[in-house]
């Protein structure tokens, strides 16, 4: 048995051989046909593998994609948060000023 890590992701992989001396009791046919069948069920799993891997692979894309608008929308909410401070610093200032002008005039 064979172990490949991959990150997170563990995958096992058997190795299966096919012996000459345990072919030899049975017929050829009978041989060629396990092994017909030991290859279809290696492509089906190939097959299954492929797709998960493209389904995954689409599901990890649409999730870039999602975070990428997601802090994009982030910053422009940033952006206007802090434009938004700034006119109101202004403002405050400017009233502070006037208040204080109205303050002297009258002192």
């Amino acid at each position: 048995m064979v172990r490949l890590r991959r990150g997170k992701a563990a995958a096992i992989l058997e190795k299966e051989t096919v012996s000459e001396q345990e072919n030899v009791e049975e017929e050829p046919s009978e041989v060629l046909q396990k092994l017909m069948n030991n290859e279809a069920n290696l492509i089906e799993e190939k097959e299954n593998l492929v797709s998960l891997k493209e389904k995954l692979r689409l599901k990890v894309q649409k999730e870039i994609e999602y975070k990428k608008n997601s802090i994009e929308k982030l910053r422009d909410e940033i952006l206007d948060l802090k434009f938004s401070c700034e006119e109101l610093t202004k403002a405050l200032k400017t009233g502070t000023k006037r208040k204080r002008s109205n303050e002297a005039d009258t002192v």
